[in-house]
């Protein structure tokens, strides 16, 4: 109800206070710089304090903008990350799920474990309840939003006020060829190495600039085998500008300490690794080929570094180029799992991953959205093991024990 409400307050102000049409589609809204400022800012009637802000937002706070457009039902075409129902099966994940806590037995996986706790007051999603700041890194949780990590105005290198940087003119997530004299947008108008974290944080600046990475613009928001995020290079590398520490292996430095895992650019596939991707079908069965190899819970960077060279459509596996990423394992904004997993964690067989029926908490499609509608014990059978064996077969003696994330340390780390 206050997604809809708030989506509504927002056209109101536009259509009868400003004057001006409600805006169309996110993709086309943003292109891939900034949209038209009066559909996040008001000059007369802002919702966010105004002159005090400074901001003159169309909504309590930046987050809050955001999802007044990109909350609602899911869909592969919709631009949904906050649904009512887990039904937004993008490539990021839902924040939908930072709202369940499930319970089992003795056991149990809470709502901001589940995803990044970004702070949108008209939603209802607050502050992580736990940390502080960022795990690995120095970002403070009281200033988590969607502009943390995204460009509200799409800026690349500085943009042109920061470093006399030619006009965007054309979207950095489907692969586009800019014209002549301007430039492509960053990918998802995510921060590069100039951003400052948006405007709640106070003294952070990235150090490493946004990824490459291209998606189908056929289905802009869907993920499945068949059409996904083609991941080019430095995804890991632009999570640390939050998680340095992470990527850098110092994990024993943090709470909880123990298992590493390589990531990043120079956490090259090695041969015994691909060769398992390629065949590895499911548990027991690895009869498969590296031209239909590609899963979507199990994401790799291939190497690439022109996005006009990779292909979302593409279901080929690993080759030598290609690397794991902190979003092989991970989301990058809510699963229905601890530590935003891509698969329960927790897991020793999938079919008995929780969410499950009896659980605490679960309601309604929380089930069968919890793995992209994707029924895993009928597809990969009862016996599945987690997906960590795409890359590791069946020998996980030295991958860590049910109740500690392979990348991150801790039995439950929220963020």
């Amino acid at each position: 109800m206050r997604q809809t409400s708030g989506f509504m307050q927002a056209a109101l102000i536009l259509l009868l206070l400003e004057g001006f049409a409600p805006i169309g589609p996110a993709q086309a809204f943003h292109i891939g710089g900034v949209g038209a400022c009066d559909s996040c800012h008001s000059m007369h009637n802002p919702m966010d304090g105004g002159s005090s802000s400074g901001s003159l937002l169309l909504a309590s706070d930046p987050s809050s903008v955001c999802l007044n457009c990109h909350a609602g039902p899911g869909g592969g075409t919709s631009p949904s990350v906050f649904s009512p129902d887990g039904s937004a099966l993008t490539p990021g994940g839902d924040f939908y799920w930072l709202s369940k806590t499930f319970t089992w037995g003795s056991g149990s996986s809470t709502g901001d474990s589940h995803g990044h706790n970004i702070i949108a007051q008209d939603f209802n999603l607050g502050q992580d309840l736990h940390l502080s700041q960022s795990p690995g890194g120095t970002y403070q949780s009281s200033a988590l939003g969607c502009t943390s990590c995204h460009d509200p105005h799409g800026q690349v290198q500085g943009g042109t006020g920061g470093s006399g940087a030619l006009p965007i003119s054309v979207s950095g997530s489907y692969g586009e060829q800019p014209a002549a004299g301007t430039l492509r947008g960053n990918y998802r108008l995510l921060g590069d190495s100039r951003y400052e974290g948006g405007s709640a944080a106070t003294s952070f600046l990235f150090s490493y600039d946004a990824p490459i990475a291209r998606q189908n613009n056929a289905i802009p928001f869907g993920e499945s085998d068949f059409s996904h995020v083609d991941y080019g290079t430095g995804m890991s590398e632009w999570c640390a500008n939050c998680h340095e520490q992470i990527l850098r292996g110092e994990h024993e430095q943090m709470a909880g300490g123990g298992f590493e895992h390589p990531s990043g650019s120079s956490a090259l596939l090695p041969g015994e690794i691909i060769s398992m991707y390629n065949s590895y079908i499911r548990t027991g069965e690895l009869s498969g080929s590296s031209a239909t190899a590609f899963l979507q819970f199990v994401p790799f960077e291939r190497g690439i570094s022109d996005p006009l060279q990779l292909d979302p459509l593409s279901r080929s596996g690993p080759n030598t180029n290609s690397r794991v990423m902190c979003l092989t394992c991970h989301r990058a904004h809510a699963s229905a799992f601890r530590a935003m997993g891509r698969w329960d964690l927790d897991a020793a067989l999938l079919a008995d991953s929780h969410p499950a029926a009896g659980d605490g908490g679960v309601a309604g499609t929380d089930i069968y959205y919890s793995y992209y509608a994707r029924n895993i014990a009928i597809e990969f059978g009862p016996t599945q093991g987690p997906f960590c064996e795409k890359c590791h077969g069946t020998s996980l003696e030295t991958m860590t024990a049910p109740g500690q994330d392979p990348l991150l340390p801790g039995p439950d780390i929220p963020f």
